[in-house]
């Protein structure tokens, strides 16, 4: 889990808070899904998803109605599918996300490509990156995190957080279309550590998809929503501004990336999904959340009402940029 300290200055502050881009699963078998502040205290990271008991067989998603229990099933079905041929375990993705590190994607975009104004296309273009694992508690294999990411491009290439790809622990990993098809990862083409981002290639192919184009730049004031899966509660549309764009501290190699910051709401399980302005371009790519603590009273731990501000920081354009040839 990558952790960076971020010190916030002012009267009322007495205290570092933590920018957390990763958070581990916990998952239990027949546990409940839960959320809360400390939504807002993990940031947008890989969550663990409600573990479940076996159920009969069911078919993907196929109405406006999304059932978060039958996506679940879903996934874990659909990686398990393919008898005698393993996806990639969260070793070798990590890996691999690593070794990307510093590359570029050769990608053509499609000339004349306007942007994606209604919601049932961008359904189609975000998706799901999840793992999952043998249950130690029943003989069953359970959803075991939830991400999310997107197609920037019509033959497979997926957007998301290098921060999702490096899940040393989980058994195995894949990604789920909006309509229940679940696929395995091919590569990863490209990675930058410092900007959270990475793009990877499922195995698809000839298959082509919907994908969102991107931006031309990005404004504060500037309207947007987010389509993501915050505790694994999958699909959900978020709104804001674009609140400021900002270049971080220099980290300890001298490396410094621009961060786009929004005011549309996101949690964890959010990481990887593209935030997309008026036009339905995307603007930015969620990617972690910072607090902002009053002082809390000596002796205390902080409260809900210690919270002053939670800061949405998003993988900025010149960032995914870079990434491209």
């Amino acid at each position: 889990m990558d952790r960076r300290h971020l010190r916030v200055y002012g009267p009322a502050v007495a205290m570092k808070t933590h920018f957390i881009r990763g958070s581990k699963r916990a998952s239990r078998c027949g546990a409940p899904m839960w959320a809360g502040l400390i939504l807002l205290l993990l940031g947008a990271a890989t969550l663990p998803a409600l573990a479940r008991t076996t159920a009969p067989p069911v078919t993907p998603p196929a109405s406006a109605v999304i059932d978060d229990v039958e996506m679940e099933e879903v996934f874990v079905r659909g990686l398990l599918a393919e008898e005698g041929k393993k996806a990639f375990t969260g070793g070798e993705v990590t890996e691999a996300v690593r070794a990307a590190q510093g590359k570029r994607a050769e990608v053509v975009f499609e000339r004349g490509r306007e942007g994606v104004l209604d919601h049932a296309s961008w359904q189609k273009a975000v998706v799901v990156i999840g793992s999952i694992s043998k249950c130690e508690e029943c003989p069953e294999w359970h959803m075991d995190s939830v991400s999310a990411g997107w197609f920037m491009t019509s033959d497979g290439l997926v957007a998301t957080n290098y921060h999702v790809l490096e899940d040393e622990e989980a058994e195995q990993l894949g990604v789920m279309t909006a309509d229940g098809r679940v696929f395995r990862i091919k590569e990863v083409v490209a990675s930058d550590r410092h900007g959270d981002a990475a793009i990877l290639r499922i195995e698809a192919d000839g298959e082509q998809w919907e994908w969102l184009p991107l931006a031309s730049g990005a404004e504060p004031g500037e309207e947007v929503r987010i389509l993501s899966h915050p505790d694994g509660r999958f699909y959900s549309l978020s709104t804001g501004i674009v609140s400021r764009l900002h270049r971080a501290p220099a980290e300890e190699d001298g490396e410094s990336r621009v961060w786009t910051t929004v005011t549309a709401d996101f949690g964890a399980g959010s990481s990887g999904a593209p935030v997309l302005n008026e036009q339905g371009e995307v603007v930015g790519m969620v990617s972690s959340t910072a607090v902002l603590l009053a002082d809390p009273e000596e002796g205390k731990d902080p409260a809900a009402e210690d919270v002053q501000m939670v800061f949405k920081d998003c993988v900025s354009l010149e960032t995914m940029r870079g990434l491209l040839e």
